[in-house]
C-alpha cells in the first residue's frame, strides 16, 4: 500500500468520526452558549485517553 493510499484509508475511517464530533460539538455550542470551536476542543479533551502515574512500588499515586 502506497503513501497516498495510506493517507485516503485513514481520511475513510476519521471522517465519520469528525463528522458525528462536529455535530455533537454544534449541539453542546447552541446549549450552552459557547462557539463551535470551544465545544470542539472541549469534547476532545474529555475523549483524551487518561494518564495514570505509577510509583516506582507498583502502588497508583492519584
Amino acid at each position: 500500500m502506497g503513501k497516498k493510499a495510506k493517507q485516503k484509508a485513514k481520511q475513510a475511517i476519521e471522517t465519520p468520526l469528525d463528522r458525528e464530533r462536529a455535530r455533537e460539538a454544534d449541539f453542546y455550542a447552541r446549549k450552552v452558549g459557547i462557539t463551535r470551536d470551544e465545544a470542539l476542543r472541549i469534547i476532545q479533551d474529555a475523549h483524551k485517553p487518561k494518564l495514570s502515574i505509577v510509583a516506582k512500588d507498583g502502588a497508583k499515586s492519584k
